[in-house]
């Protein structure tokens, strides 16, 4: 440090000028080490900042991405249970129709050993049939009645495919078929009348009114 006087006499140091030189680059050199600290500082919470959004983004993806796999796989079980229920309803209403059908067989069988009067008895016993938890049902307008009620109803409305033994009341005419041979309405099979009914409506409909004196 060196000495000057003043003009007034008074004496006083002063930095020379390497001393000045040198003290501004301690100061400097501090500030430019807090600096690059701070700057380091600040670098480092911008890596992390972009890291930390980074990897928020790639949970996003992910998340989104399992979403989407869930929701994939939620469409594809609700998929499978409905045509797991789908089949099972088809299941269910092909067991109840045989049920319904070996039931309409078994009465039909009552009324007519002829195969095909019994065939197209167990058709209109069907129409009456329903099924229910309990079972397979009979209902005449709108009203469940036991099988001898569909027995009766069966030989009252379609006494033409009921076996002769089980008919009551009745003409008792005759009707020529084809050139003279004499053939009761109740003497064809089930057979023949279904072949007279779609060969010829006019005549099955004389064969009939003639036996029972009235139409179906």
């Amino acid at each position: 440090m060196a000495k000057l006087i003043l003009q007034d006499g008074t004496e006083v140091e002063a930095f020379t000028a390497d001393e000045m030189k040198a003290a501004v680059e301690k100061e400097t050199g501090g500030l430019k080490a807090k600096l690059d600290e701070l700057l380091g500082e600040t670098k480092t919470a911008k890596q992390r900042a972009r890291e930390l959004e980074e990897a928020q983004t790639a949970a996003e993806e992910e998340r989104q991405r399992e979403k989407g796999e869930f929701k994939t796989l939620y469409e594809r079980e609700q998929q499978a249970k409905k045509e797991l229920a789908d089949k099972f309803t088809e299941f269910q209403s092909k067991v109840q129709r045989q049920e319904i059908s070996l039931e309409a067989q078994r009465l039909a069988g009552q009324l007519s050993k002829d195969r095909d009067r019994s065939e197209l008895l167990a058709e209109k016993v069907a129409q009456l049939a329903k099924h229910t938890d309990a079972g397979v049902r009979f209902e005449i307008g709108g009203v469940e009645v036991e099988h001898d009620k569909v027995l009766a109803h069966l030989k009252s409305k379609y006494p033409f495919l009921v076996d002769a033994s089980g008919v009551t009341g009745g003409g008792a005419s005759t009707s020529s078929n084809h050139g003279g041979a004499v053939k009761k309405f109740n003497e064809y099979s089930g057979a023949e009348l279904s072949d007279i009914r779609k060969r010829d409506p006019a005549q099955y409909e004389r064969l009939k009114t003639d036996y029972y004196g009235t139409g179906e």
